[in-house]
């Protein structure tokens, strides 16, 4: 069943994702897109329901300058350790590892609300958590993924969110 309260977890870091994709787009930077989720409308007695039609991949996707391909979603944590685990679905993981598997740069943009601070998540971590979690159910420390194996992204030049700086530091950081 699906929870609603997580729902719109991230839809105000999303506008501001939105933002950075416009700018990023008159900068000639990239070309990044909000995917829409298919939605079914169903009418039952005098009341409308609307149902996703399918499960979504990612919020985002798109390509940087010289064609680099990337894929993310937008989360949202109270808990001022990091993102737990709960808030990614089992579907989220299974496009991370394809698209991981064909070259695509995939992550996860996390606002940690306590501490107004927003980090990327790079795909491979992501997994790396969800594997362990997966394997370590009901154990204490495995159900987060922290800050500290995150990075943080903060405005620059202008991009009110600047989360390609942020994955070029991780591309450093891992060559």
């Amino acid at each position: 069943m699906k929870n609603y309260k997580m729902a719109n977890k991230g839809a105000a870091l999303e506008r501001e994702v939105e933002l950075a994709n416009l700018a990023y787009k008159r900068k000639g930077i990239a070309l990044v897109q909000k995917i829409a989720t298919p939605w079914k409308v169903v009418q039952r007695g005098n009341y409308l329901h609307a149902f996703p039609k399918e499960k979504s991949t990612l919020d985002f996707r798109g390509t940087i300058k010289n064609g680099i391909s990337i894929s993310f979603d937008c989360k949202e944590s109270e808990n001022d350790k990091g993102l737990p685990l709960q808030h990614i679905q089992p579907h989220q993981i299974t496009y991370i590892r394809d698209a991981i598997q064909v070259g695509e740069i995939t992550f996860i943009l996390c606002f940690m609300k306590k501490e107004s601070k927003r980090y990327l998540i790079p795909g491979k971590i992501v997994i790396d958590y969800w594997d362990a979690w997966q394997k370590n159910k009901g154990k204490r420390g495995y159900n987060t993924i922290y800050t500290q194996d995150m990075i943080q992204v903060v405005s620059r030049d202008g991009i009110i969110l600047d989360y390609i700086r942020g994955l070029e530091e991780y591309i450093c950081k891992s060559k």
